[in-house]
Formats: structure tokens, sequence, C-alpha cells
């Protein structure tokens, strides 16, 4: 059958939700929340809205107004019109109809045949066209035989494409011109990424800005309260989709479902209610308790236009905040007498890193993110991940390695006793194992390094204001035990420090 202009329009209206986005709350997972609200005309007693294609799973809600309660919802497949960007000479044709146009064509013959008129009606499925010529004749061919298309004023640049969309058929419970509906769901397709600049004022304060970046593959946005969101709430179903957006069966087809798959029967999409006063929704149904969520942090980022598969970029804050120099290095066991039975004679450079510790002294939490940090000339210094940072507490943003500050550590072996624990009956000796951690400072300048060194083994001797922490073990012989320093050197300063050890080993 031809479609006729009417009925593609009509169809295209149907695609189209009456409901407008009143407000999405966007998480760091690719999901948000959507709360759209409108007045959609009824027909036949019934109304149409499309289907969020991205809504997920047992996080679809629809609600009407006082007035009218929902009686039910049908979820089906409709093949709707959808204005698409003509590319193609047919799509041209197929988007002017009842347009003067002279068409170039070649019949089965392989004849070509050039005829002057009008296309009135095209079947987008078949590929046929209808075509009234000035002579009042009517052709029917296939709209791929037309090679070229001279119209007499310019084109529309769009044609009107069939398109299967799962359709939304809701039935209230009086018929009327229109009904007012709140539509609330958890969809995909959406997500923000935040950016911190932090520049360097002076040697004791820097200021930070922070921007976040929302990426919009869901809907289209206009005049919407965008809320952006700090904090990890459960969402056990956020890689799900709901029911209601596919055509097959959610759960196998045989008689007794498997106990895990019983989980998805529940049809959360088919809950809809009808407020019993006030100019609210859903409040009429039930009452819950409810509490603050205090796990999380909600920046408000006002009304905003973002149209689907589209990019914004906003501005969250900005201010002072205060820092200090942090120097922090590393040592592993370079020794692992347990396993390798012997120590190694030559020192071990280790790397020593420059970083800064922030306060976060604004009245916000710093979220995870990129933060890129200049210096006072605006020189770039570093690119670095500021982690989730709470009012008050502070944070950690490395630098680069410390090319002025030299560490090494060197171990060598201080005596050995034979047949020293017998566990069971493996017989183990034991070995004292004597180490130094030489760091020179060759800046200009006076620097605390905070230094860690981990061992297998069981510390017995510790100087300089050392912390020692000891793992037991579960099963192994010699547990994991750290020291840890905190060591100030002068300007162009030098320390050695000490330390001792003990490790059981099978000879």
């Amino acid at each position: 059958m031809l479609i006729a202009p009417l009925l593609a329009a009509t169809l295209l209206g149907n695609a189209q939700s009456p409901l407008t986005v009143k407000k999405v709350t966007v998480f760091k997972n690719a999901t948000a929340l959507v709360v759209k609200e409108g007045n959609a005309p009824l027909k036949n007693g019934a109304a149409t809205l499309p289907i969020p294609e991205q809504a997920l799973y047992g996080a679809y809600f629809i609600g009407s107004g006082k007035d009218n309660a929902v009686k039910n919802i049908v979820f089906k497949n409709d093949t709707v019109k959808t204005k698409t960007d003509s590319r193609t000479v047919a799509e041209y044709v197929a988007g002017n109809l009842n347009k003067q146009v002279t068409i170039n064509y070649t019949p089965t013959q392989s004849i070509d045949k050039a005829v002057s008129g009008k296309a009135v009606a095209y079947d987008a499925q078949s590929g046929m066209v209808k075509f009234v010529t000035d002579g009042g004749k009517t052709l029917v061919m296939d709209v791929s035989n037309i090679y070229e298309a001279d119209f007499k004023d310019d084109p529309a640049n769009t044609y009107m494409a069939d398109s299967i969309m799962r359709m939304l058929v809701l039935k209230p419970e009086k018929d009327a011109a229109n009904i007012n509906l709140q539509e609330v769901y958890m969809t995909g397709g959406i997500n923000w990424i935040p950016s911190y600049y932090l520049r360097l004022k002076d040697d004791r304060t820097a200021r930070i800005e922070m921007k976040a970046l929302v990426e919009n593959f869901a809907d289209d946005f206009k005049d919407a309260d965008m809320e952006l969101v700090v904090g990890a709430p459960q969402m056990k179903y956020s890689g799900t989709p709901d029911p209601m957006t596919y055509d097959y069966l959610t759960v196998s087809n045989q008689p007794y479902p498997k106990a895990e798959a019983r989980n998805y029967m529940q049809s959360n999409a088919m809950v809809t209610f009808a407020a019993a006063d006030g100019n609210g929704y859903f409040e009429g149904s039930f009452n819950t308790d409810g509490e603050k969520a205090g796990d999380i942090y909600i920046y408000k980022i006002g009304k905003v236009t973002l149209p689907n598969k589209s990019k914004g970029s906003y501005p969250i804050f900005a201010g002072n905040v205060e820092y200090k120099d942090k120097y922090e290095g590393t040592i592993e066991d370079i020794t692992n007498f347990f396993t390798m039975r012997y120590v190694p004679q030559e020192d071990k450079d280790f790397d020593v890193f420059h970083s800064l510790e922030l306060k976060n002294s604004s009245t916000v939490p710093f979220t995870t993110a990129s933060v890129m940090v200049v210096n006072e000339k605006d020189q770039f210094v570093a690119q670095d991940e500021l982690k989730y940072t709470p009012v008050g507490a502070s944070s950690t943003v490395r630098l680069s390695k410390a090319v002025d500050i030299v560490m090494k550590n060197n171990e060598e072996e201080k005596n050995r006793e034979d047949n020293a624990k017998k566990i069971g009956k493996t017989v183990y000796s034991k070995v004292t194992l004597k180490g130094t951690v030489n760091i020179d400072n060759y800046q200009d300048k006076e620097v605390t390094v905070t230094i860690t060194k981990t061992v297998n083994g069981t510390i017995t001797v510790s100087k300089d204001g050392a912390k020692v922490t000891k793992m037991n073990p579960y099963r192994a012989v010699n547990p994991s035990s750290e020291i840890k320093w905190e060591v100030k050197l002068g300007a162009n300063d030098k320390k050695v420090l000490e330390y001792e050890y003990e490790v059981f080993f099978t000879p």
C-alpha cells in the first residue's frame, strides 16, 4: 500500500514524545535519572508515546494526574516515519512529494526517458513511487530507476523514512482530549566526566577549578534542570535493559523456569498510579518514609539545553586550596632471601617522587578525576588523578620523579643460625640481614621525604624514628613487614638509615 503524506505526518507525530524533559540527574557510570512531564493527546481513548530505548531494568514508572488514573499500558513494536537526511536521488524524490519535478529514468527496456509532473506517493518498503505527469498520466515505478531529478523549486533535504520503534499505548480510566503524565526512569547513554585545573599561586596556595563534560546519547534536553552526582549509589541493574524495551521473552518458555530466571519475571514497567490529591503524580498511591541520601553529593548545574548525540562542558566551581610539597619513595624487598637464598652485593637505585598534598578547604568534595597542574607562570607541571576527597580531608597529586633526590638500598648477611626452628617435620635455618638506605638531597632547599621499605621477614632493629608494621602470615613462615621513615634533609644534605631483620628458610 502506498503511504500518503498525511499518514506519514501522523506517524511522525506518534514517534515524538509529547512529554518534555524537566530534570535529569547524571551519574558517573553512564546512567541517569530522567523526569519528563506534559500533556499527551488521547485518540480513541488512548495515548501513544515512544518508549525510552535505553530504559534500565525495573526503573521505569509513569503516573497520571489526579483526575484520570491509568487503566493499563501495552508495549509493542510500531512502524513510524522519522525525518532523515536525503543522500540519494530516490530519497530526494521521496522527500518532495507533490512538488513539480522532471525525472530521468531507465525503464525495463533500458531506454532513457524523461517526464515532468509530481511524485504523489512513495512506499519505502517496496521502493515503489506513484508519479502523475503533467498530461495526467499515472506512472508507478521502482524509485531506483530514477537517476536524475530536476526540481522546479529548491527541494527539501529530508524525507520520511520507515523506522521500527517500541511504542507505549496508555489507556486511562476516562476518555478526554488529553492526559497529564509524569514519566520517571533510569536510562543509559548519558555520562559526565569531571576534570580539574590546578594553578600554583605560591609555595602554599593554589587555585583549583573544576569542569564537567556531559555526554548525551539518550534524549534531547531543552531547558532541563541538570544535576551531576558525586558518589556511588547501589545500581544492581544498571547494565540491564527493562523488558518493555525489547520484543522477546525475558525468561525461558520452559514450563518451570530456573530459579535464577524467576527474578526477572517481575514487571515494574507496568506499575502505574494516579495521584489522589495535590499536584504530584505518585503520592496518592502509597506513602514511604524516606531520608536524605547522605552518601552522595549533587552538583546543581541549572537549566541546560543539550541535544541528543552531543556533548557539553559546564563549569562547576573554583576556589583556593592549601597545599604542601611532599616527597615519597618505596623500596620493595630487593633480597627475598626465603626464595633466592642469597644477598645481592650491589646497591640498587629507587625513585623518589615529588607530590603535592592538597587540603580540600572548599565547600564541596573533590570527585575522582584528572587534574592538570601548572605553575604561577602557566607552565605545565604535571597531569595526574585526583582521588575523591571529602571536605576538610587531604589528597595527594603526584607531579614527577624528584631527580635531585637520590635513594639507594643495600643489604648484607650479618649472621646465620642452622636448625633454628622446626615446624612439623621441616627444619628451618635463620639468617639475620642488615640493610642501609642512603638518601641524598641535591636541592638548595630543605625537604621531608617519606620512605617505605618492605621485607619478607621480621624487623629486629630499626632506627631514626622508623615505624614498623608487621602482617602475621597465614601459612607462610615469615611475615610481611614494613618500615616507614619521615626523613628531614637540609639543603645538599644526606642521611643513612639502618635496619635489620630475620628470615627463616630451608637450606
